[in-house]
């Protein structure tokens, strides 16, 4: 969903602080491994990876060997914790195979400067503008309620917990300075290393697209690669901790995690927790399967073809064939005057599923099994919010289709469910359409035509059925 992705985009800034808390699946990762056998536990006997080409081609121009010198890099560190740092970052190149291009700046900060400087850097392009329009989007998407405060959980889930992170714009590692470099601090390093190596290797931003332009127009891109680049990473680190951690760096994260408290992240609506968890969650599952089947290279390859869509995350054998539909809709200012277009975008699976299941309120939610069945089989999607500038009236369109119509009336089947549980009986039901009126005097309309669904859904009655009549004459069939 493009309205919240300008959140998804920060987000990627949450997977490089050290993980959230996310870190308890580190302990997950674990069993995770344990569970595959030796096949992927690496060791030092083991053969090592190798990238899959040579990493100097790959080098970008911004990264090209300056006068800064590794240990220039790092004279304000600790001596013991810049030599622990070292130790680590080759002990994450062996395991990773990947190689670096230059040394990774080090820059000490004080946990209240970090803190000001995440704030500073990653939230000062997000406007009071621009978070009403998300918080509104995601609340006619049932989502948030209205006039949430998404910019203070923002700011104030950027610094419940901050360990140290990458900058992939400054190239810098930066590092907390008042804090002992311990079990949690050395596996967060490991894991914030594998970005810097990503970075030189496949650069995020200028190969890879993960910026802001790319974000608003590719949403679902962007989420994929941001699940690709944090799903290795966790993976990267669960190895370290395998066979490079001593048993005091797993006894100090057992205990850290023991007694680590979010009460941000565990007060922040549960859509957006998941939402925040699905890069290293949905991301590690990915990357774990493309490992089994051909270690670090078929990782190296994925970034060389980066996923495309949150299906391709959630169903890895989607990956890399089943690419997303393009679907477009029709010119709808015509039926809709005095509304200007206000949102647009994609929604994708994991948001459809988050949509059905993780709903703000919980009794609107449908069980979890039934919303993952009924958003599998997106093929792709598109949406429009328009707004009605005198009287704040919003109208919404999303159209998706999806793989075969069985995808679709599964969707239909299941949405019927849960529109009855947020806006009660429907005043029409047949096999292609339901109708429900709402509170505010519009409707919500579902219509499926062979393998698509259509939802609209406005505080107005005639101007939805306005479009509900474009729709019927120009809308493109599948």
């Amino acid at each position: 969903m493009s309205s919240n992705r300008h959140i998804l985009s920060t987000l990627l800034v949450i997977a490089l602080i050290a993980c959230l808390g996310i870190g308890a699946l580190t302990l997950t990762g674990w069993m995770v491994l344990r569970s595959v056998g030796q096949s992927v536990a690496w060791t030092t006997d083991s053969p090592l990876p190798t990238p899959t080409r040579s990493v100097s081609t790959l080098r970008p121009p911004s990264l090209l060997p300056t006068s800064t010198s590794a240990s220039a890099a790092q004279t304000s560190l600790p001596p013991e914790i810049a030599a622990q740092m070292d130790q680590i970052e080759q002990q994450v190149i062996r395991i990773r195979g990947l190689q670096p291009t230059s040394p990774v700046h080090r820059e000490l900060l004080t946990t209240a400067q970090l803190r000001q400087k995440v704030i500073d850097d990653f939230l000062k392009d997000y406007t009071p503008q621009e978070v009403a329009k998300d918080v509104t989007t995601l609340s006619l998407f049932g989502l948030l309620p209205q006039n949430y405060d998404l910019y203070t959980l923002l700011r104030d889930l950027y610094t419940e917990q901050i360990a140290g992170f990458y900058d992939d714009e400054a190239k810098t590692m930066y590092v907390i300075q008042d804090e002992a470099f311990l079990g949690p601090q050395r596996s967060t390093y490991a894991h914030e290393y594998t970005h810097a190596l990503q970075d030189q290797t496949f650069d995020f931003r200028n190969r890879l697209g993960i910026k802001d332009e790319t974000c608003e127009l590719q949403s679902e891109y962007c989420a994929a690669v941001q699940a690709l680049i944090e799903g290795d990473a966790s993976l990267t680190e669960q190895f370290w901790l395998l066979n490079a951690a001593t048993p005091e760096d797993r006894q100090q994260i057992q205990q850290f995690y023991e007694n680590y408290q979010s009460p941000i992240f565990d007060a922040a609506p549960e859509f957006l927790q998941q939402d925040f968890l699905f890069p290293y969650r949905q991301g590690l599952d990915f990357v774990l399967s493309l490992y089994q089947k051909g270690r670090w290279a078929a990782v190296n390859a994925a970034f060389e073809h980066p996923p495309l869509s949150t299906e391709q995350i959630l169903h890895p054998e989607k990956y890399p064939g089943d690419a997303p539909l393009e679907v477009n809709l029709p010119e709808l200012s015509p039926a809709l005057p005095e509304y200007t277009l206000f949102d647009e975008g994609e929604v994708g699976e994991w948001y459809l599923y988050l949509l059905l299941a993780y709903a703000d309120l919980r009794e609107f939610r449908l069980p979890d099994e039934v919303a993952s069945k009924a958003a599998a089989g997106w093929g792709g999607d598109t949406y429009q919010v328009w707004r009605n500038a005198q009287s704040g009236d919003l109208f919404l369109l999303l159209n998706i289709r999806w793989d075969a119509e069985k995808e679709a009336t599964e969707f239909y089947n299941a949405f019927q469910q849960y529109g009855r549980k947020r806006w009660g009986t429907p005043v029409l039901t047949t096999t292609s359409e339901t109708r429900w009126g709402i509170s505010s005097g519009g409707q919500s309309i579902l219509i499926q035509d062979r393998a698509q669904t259509i939802w609209l859904f406005g505080n107005e009655t005639e101007a939805v059925g306005r479009v509900q009549a474009i729709l019927q004459s120009a809308l493109p069939q599948p």
